[in-house]
């Protein structure tokens, strides 16, 4: 039998190697069916906003009733199912109705894979970053994969692969081990606790931008690769690099020993840098020169949130933390910025689009410096000392 964390790596990988088609080409797939940036918008901001509804509820059950496992099997088995309808709203004369029903289902069910499987792999003291490196191998493989399928077949393979690797994903987790019930007597006390953190409030205001900025910039990746005349296989091929200075950070950060502040304000900085050579330059060498450089962004980002989280909420809402920074923080981020990407795309063009997500991005790193407010006043003392 597999340790459990040769288990929680599988399950990353499996997850993340099926998921990445759908959310790098599907806007790509929604252009062939002639949706317009508006309307993209909208259906990434749908695909989100479900899950902000629906994940404190279901880290709430997972803490409640420690089912953090029957909550993945359904998640995992359900979506199996809905994401079928996308690929059927090709065949209707007027699919945009279609797509919207199906991707507020889809929103809901899928999202307490990732923020129930972190709060499991922290809550048995296993290397956050050991394991999501595996997500980040697996995205990076399945992309530049996908990449090449895409040149043999429809668009629509990638909903078909999805479906099959979340029939995966329930055999996987089928044999990861639930934590015991352990009903806690005080929720509210121990919620209205987390929700008045000042420091999680602040978490959650830096990662709505940051992941504002991020979700958009990777949802409509492969329509400005499109748009500056390169092929699909470069789309897949940039997502390969971009994943392996993830990989790297994830594997490395614990001997590495940056502290969380500082992992944020720089993954902050090197995606205000990444977006400006997007908008400004836009050449096949400069975009692939960039990718190891936005993953590294990416992991240092994504380290800093999950486990800042992790330290700022209570012992007994290990999972309902990590979903409400997934609703409130990634997800508002992620809906606020498809819908107002989408329509500035329209507007001015996706490869302008990025100018305007550096400078959100940028907004991030201002706000992220609070968390340095007492090595800032300690620098600040004795830069008045020395005067």
């Amino acid at each position: 039998m597999l340790g459990d964390k040769r288990q929680y790596q599988l399950l990353y990988f499996v997850f993340f190697a099926s998921s990445n088609g759908f959310l790098v080409f599907r806007n790509a797939y929604f252009e062939e069916l002639g949706l317009s940036g508006s309307q993209m918008g909208l259906l990434g901001a749908v695909l989100v906003v479900g899950g902000m509804v629906a994940q404190p509820i279901w880290g709430g059950l997972a803490d409640r009733f420690a089912a953090s496992k029957p909550v993945l099997l359904i998640a995992a088995g359900v979506s199996s199912v809905v994401i079928l309808a996308y690929p059927l709203a090709g065949t209707v004369p007027d699919p945009f109705l279609l797509l919207v029903l199906a991707t507020a289902l889809l929103s809901t069910v899928r999202s307490p894979i990732v923020p129930i499987t972190n709060a499991m792999i922290l809550s048995k003291g296993l290397d956050y970053g050991q394991v999501r490196a595996f997500g980040s191998i697996a995205f990076g493989l399945g992309s530049l994969v996908i990449g090449w399928l895409l040149s043999q077949y429809a668009t629509e393979i990638v909903f078909y692969i999805y479906a099959v690797g979340m029939v995966v994903l329930v055999l996987i987790v089928r044999g990861v081990p639930d934590a015991e019930a352990d009903l806690t007597p005080d929720l509210k006390t121990e919620a209205l606790k987390l929700v008045t953190n000042k420091r999680f409030l602040l978490l959650l205001s830096v990662t709505v931008l940051l992941a504002g900025a991020s979700a958009s910039g990777s949802a409509y990746f492969a329509v400005y690769i499109r748009a500056i005349g390169a092929s699909d296989g470069l789309t897949g091929t940039a997502w390969m690099l971009k994943t392996v200075g993830e990989a790297v950070i994830f594997l490395s950060m614990a001997r590495i020993g940056l502290t969380n502040r500082t992992q944020l304000t720089l993954g902050a900085a090197l995606y205000v840098g990444v977006y400006l050579v997007y908008a400004a330059v836009a050449t096949t060498a400069a975009i692939l020169a960039v990718q190891f450089v936005l993953g590294v962004g990416l992991a240092l980002y994504n380290i800093a949130i999950v486990e800042f989280a992790d330290r700022f909420a209570p012992e007994d809402l290990t999972s309902t933390g990590q979903a409400v920074l997934s609703a409130f923080g990634i997800g508002t981020g992620r809906a606020l910025g498809e819908l107002g990407a989408g329509g500035v795309m329209d507007a001015i063009g996706v490869q302008s689009m990025y100018y305007v997500l550096a400078v959100v991005a940028l907004a991030a790193l201002l706000l992220s410096l609070v968390f340095h407010g007492p090595t800032l006043r300690r620098l600040g003392t004795a830069a008045g000392v020395g005067q």
